[in-house]
This record gives structure tokens, sequence and C-alpha cells, in this order.
């Protein structure tokens, strides 16, 4: 009980941009209940079921909460949405991008302590650019599953092959950046 009370003391003592970072999470998980509700699945319990355990990362943002909520909303989705793809699957992604990259800084930055700018605009550049990967591979799955009905495993191999690529490359971009001799 002691660790929950903490949780609370370090909401209700956290500075505003604190908060401001912790309610992206809530606002990310809340895009992803309203994506499941608009993609016809689930229920009220997962809809509802969506937004608490939102609302318990923005209480634990450095615990289990985010990897719980990330595991729920993916099987809300698979259990509930047919098919292999739907429009709402785009803003779903955005949401929980949102709440991961809101949980991550959240828990970076101690919460009684100001967000700097200067990492606010970082991580709204790198959530930025993952955003756009996301919506890429999300066109592609769509010509994929519109070229092909029923969609197969093409999607999912099509994104894997995506991921992998843009992984490659931010390894050698990182590599590349980090080394000594580096310009």
């Amino acid at each position: 009980m002691g660790e929950l009370r903490e949780h609370w003391v370090n909401l209700r003592t956290a500075t505003p941009s604190h908060l401001r970072v912790r309610l992206v999470a809530l606002a990310g998980a809340v895009v992803v209940a309203l994506s499941l509700a608009a993609a016809g699945g689930g229920g009220p319990v997962a809809w509802g079921g969506t937004v608490l355990l939102g609302a318990l990362v923005v209480l634990q943002p450095g615990g289990i909460m985010p990897a719980f909520f990330l595991v729920w909303a993916i099987a809300a989705w698979w259990a509930g949405v047919p098919g292999p793809w739907h429009w709402a699957l785009l803003p779903a992604a955005w949401g929980l991008l949102l709440v991961h990259a809101g949980a991550a800084l959240a828990a970076s930055v101690p919460p009684q302590a100001t967000v700097p700018r200067a990492v606010v605009v970082r991580y709204a550049a790198r959530v930025g650019v993952v955003a756009a990967a996301v919506t890429l591979v999300w066109g592609l799955a769509a010509l994929a599953v519109g070229a092909r009905s029923g969609g197969g495993p093409l999607p999912s191999v099509l994104g894997l092959a995506l991921l992998a690529g843009a992984l490659l490359g931010y390894v050698r971009l990182r590599r590349h950046h980090t080394a000594p001799d580096a310009p």
C-alpha cells in the first residue's frame, strides 16, 4: 500500500510540465479506445478498460503499467476487430505511440522536476519520425490487403521487413554518429 501512496504523492506533487507529459499518455489511451470502438471491436468493458489502464499509466509511468497497457490494447484489438486490416488501425497505433512516449518521458524525469523543453522537442521529433514510419507501413499494408483480398501473411511480412530495414538503418546511422572519429 505504501508504494501506491508514493505514486499518488508523486502525481500530486508533480510539476505542470510533468503532468502534461503524463496526460499525453492518457490522451493516447483515449485515442486507442476510440479507434477500437470505431473499428467495431471490443465493447464497453474493453473501451473502459483501455482508458482505465491509461489512467494507471499516468499514475505509474515508470513501472509495469505501460507494458500491461500495451498487452491489453493489442489483445483487445486482436480479439475484437475482424480482418487483417482496418482504417482505424492507424490512429490506434498513433495512440499506442503516444502512451509509450508519454510514459517513457515521464519516467525519465523526476515528477517534481520540470521537463526540459529541449527534451520535449527531442522526444517530439522522434515520435514524429516513428509516426511517419507507422503511417508508411499502414499504407503499404492497406495496399497489400487491397491487392490481395483476405490479406494473408503478406502485410505482416511486409511490415516486419520494413521494420527490420528501418532498425538496420537506425543502427548504422547511430554507429556513424557515435564513432570516435565522427565529424
